[in-house]
């Protein structure tokens, strides 16, 4: 029966008696382990990601609603896993978070006046890990552009930095020439994957000098052309054709009128 959910006023302590029923009587739920989830997780937190994108491109808040609580929950699937072994439970991660929040803004909660917030928080955080030996320990496991970024941030804390965003150009440019020798020489795979990851590496250092996120720009990439290559599917089929039965030439121009169409929806 839900009533024995639903009645519990608290939220937190809703939540976290929904997770417990579950992982005592949904076969599925009882299932997983820490290690199973984590593809749901990292699923999750793009979900949320692009629900961001849709509450601030598009004004429809819903969709982040929705995709907060399905974070929230993973969160309290851990929590109830690791209080099933006797490691911490829902009180522990909010007293560990808010002791951190405390600790890492002494300016709110002290006396402490720094000029650069960035450079204040960085430095509380390192100090939390002493072990590190070097400045690329202790990035956590983010995909590639993501992970690149941070080992730039990194670096950049001791001065190994690129000055301007124009330096990065030429850089670029030199890493696309080398690319293009391998790529004419027919190198073998091995050398093609090491131009091809410095060229993505420098993309990434120059998105950061203009104060970007490269892996969010991407991100924003991937669904413009998803939503551009429906279009261009919804047009074919308006005209009946076929797309694998047009040319290169009719294809872009098939494109380029799916842009359009889309551009001019927007801006209604």
């Amino acid at each position: 029966m839900p009533d024995r959910i639903i009645h519990i006023d608290n939220n937190f302590d809703k939540l976290d008696k929904l997770m417990k029923v579950l992982r005592k009587e949904c076969s599925w739920d009882c299932e997983q382990t820490i290690e199973s989830l984590k593809r749901y997780t990292l699923e999750e937190v793009h979900e949320v990601l692009e629900a961001i994108d849709i509450a601030s491109k598009q004004g429809d808040w819903n969709p982040l609603l929705q995709e907060l609580g399905d974070l929230l929950l993973q969160v309290s699937f851990y929590a109830c896993i690791a209080e099933e072994q006797g490691k911490f439970n829902w009180d522990d991660i909010v007293e560990a978070l808010v002791a951190k929040m405390i600790y890492r803004h002494p300016h709110v909660f002290g006396d402490a006046r720094p000029s650069n917030l960035n450079e204040q928080w960085e430095s509380l955080k390192d100090s939390e890990h002493h072990e590190r030996k070097s400045l690329m320990d202790g990035i956590p496991p983010l995909p590639a552009l993501k992970y690149a970024q941070k080992q730039q941030d990194r670096a950049a804390r001791i001065g190994f930095d690129w000055v301007k965003a124009s330096y990065v150009m030429e850089k670029m440019r030199e890493e696309m020439d080398e690319l293009e020798v391998e790529i004419q020489s027919n190198a073998p795979i091995a050398r093609l994957e090491d131009e091809f990851g410095d060229v993505f590496f420098t993309l990434v250092n120059l998105a950061r000098k203009l104060g970007l996120d490269a892996e969010l720009c991407l991100m924003s990439t991937n669904r413009k052309f998803a939503q551009r290559f429906r279009g261009m599917e919804n047009l074919s089929e308006k005209q009946n054709l076929l797309l694998k039965d047009m040319d290169s030439i009719a294809l872009e121009k098939l494109y380029e009128d799916a842009k359009n169409e889309l551009r001019s929806r927007n801006d209604r």
